[in-house]
């Protein structure tokens, strides 16, 4: 059984995921690299690990492999 915390979370990275999948999916449509590099970089930094690269294997398989895409990981933060 999940906790409120978990839940959550849970929910609020589906949120996330889907805010970010559409822009992605319009910054695409439109060739707009740069937005979803961005894009890309908050579903890795805000986002669970697995958002990310989930973003990142749809650019790449939208734009294809020939496109060099660079992504910045968050640092740390530290409390």
């Amino acid at each position: 059984m999940k906790t409120l915390r978990e839940k959550g979370a849970d929910s609020f990275h589906a949120a996330l995921a889907a805010v970010l999948s559409a822009g992605l999916e319009s910054a695409l449509e439109q060739g707009d690299h740069a937005k979803a590099v961005t894009l890309i970089n908050r579903g890795f930094a805000e986002g669970r690990p697995e958002l990310g690269c989930e973003l990142l294997c749809r650019a790449i398989a939208v734009v294809g492999a020939a496109r060099t895409w660079t992504v910045q990981l968050a640092p740390e933060t530290r409390r």
